[in-house]
């Protein structure tokens, strides 16, 4: 889907912003506004967080409901909360997983050592690299994780950073 993005808005390096905030933050696009769940976003205040110009929101909106598939896709795009910012009220653990994009395999290897330990999961989310700054898995489990798993979560091919909190 990102390549479509990038072929639709390649002469708009400022709608493609736009368009990468709209799907990393689940910003809906319906009768050409903006939408978070069911609540309308003004144009200017997306425009003043992202760093554009208000009329590049506009417009980034009105390329999307004039392509037929990124209509359908922006119509359904819903937001999704990360737990994993309010873990620590709740005494649980976090684990990130920064890791080659590409590999296989890296989901299941990590979330196998923790079954293994019998470490619950609350909350998974794996982080697309063409939308995010970097290729992140954020895991939060039931209890803390123990730091003597981090040469085992290091060993899962494709693993090149692990940060326990």
């Amino acid at each position: 889907m990102w390549s479509k993005i990038v072929e639709k808005f390649e002469r708009y390096p400022s709608q493609i912003a736009v368009v990468r905030e709209f799907l990393r933050l689940g910003i809906s696009v319906r009768d050409g506004k903006a939408y978070c769940g069911g609540i309308e976003l003004i144009p200017t205040k997306i425009a003043d967080a992202i760093g554009v110009d208000r009329k590049v929101v506009v417009s980034a909106i009105q390329n999307i409901e004039m392509d037929e598939e990124l209509r359908k896709v922006f119509s359904s795009i819903k937001p999704v909360a990360n737990i994993a910012d309010v873990a620590r009220f709740y005494n649980y653990g976090v684990l990130e997983i920064y890791a080659e994009s590409k590999k296989i395999g890296i989901v299941s290897g990590i979330t196998g050592i923790l079954a293994r330990e019998g470490i619950s999961i609350r909350y998974i989310l794996a982080e697309d690299p063409e939308i995010s700054v970097e290729s992140k898995l954020t895991i939060v489990t039931e209890t803390k994780i123990p730091g003597r798993l981090v040469d085992e979560f290091l060993e899962v091919e494709g693993v090149e950073k692990v940060v326990i909190s």
